[in-house]
């Protein structure tokens, strides 16, 4: 079940694609709360793009693809995922500063009991 003041911890792997990533999201007592998949958007070098490119910043797509969490949870959940990505994925050379999260259409989800997108 969501906790809303519980921290979280999540369980990161690499994946048989170049710069992908998939994690688990747990809360501290171990509860399970999403599977994500994570891809890294690393801006391209400013000398491999014309001058008048605009800048972009570096930030992290997750993908969620399966939470016991509901809609109405969806804020907190991002906020603490984000905080815990962002900490976990800095790097000298990748300094992501936001993350995008995206999710599967209810529709396109199949029935099980931990998996909740439903207000």
């Amino acid at each position: 079940m969501f906790e809303p003041e519980a921290q979280y911890t999540l369980q990161l792997a690499k994946t048989l694609w170049f710069n992908t990533y998939r994690g688990v999201v747990n809360t501290a007592s171990g509860e399970y709360l999403a599977t994500i998949r994570l891809i890294p958007a690393i801006p391209l070098d400013r000398a491999e793009v014309p001058q008048d490119a605009p800048h972009v910043t570096p930030h992290v797509v997750v993908i969620v693809e399966d939470a016991s969490i509901s809609s109405d949870q969806l804020i907190e959940f991002e906020a603490k995922t984000a905080d815990l990505l962002l900490g976990l994925l800095r790097r000298p050379e990748f300094s992501p500063e936001s993350c995008q999260f995206f999710y599967p259409s209810p529709t396109d989800m199949p029935a099980r009991d931990h998996t909740s997108f439903q207000n």
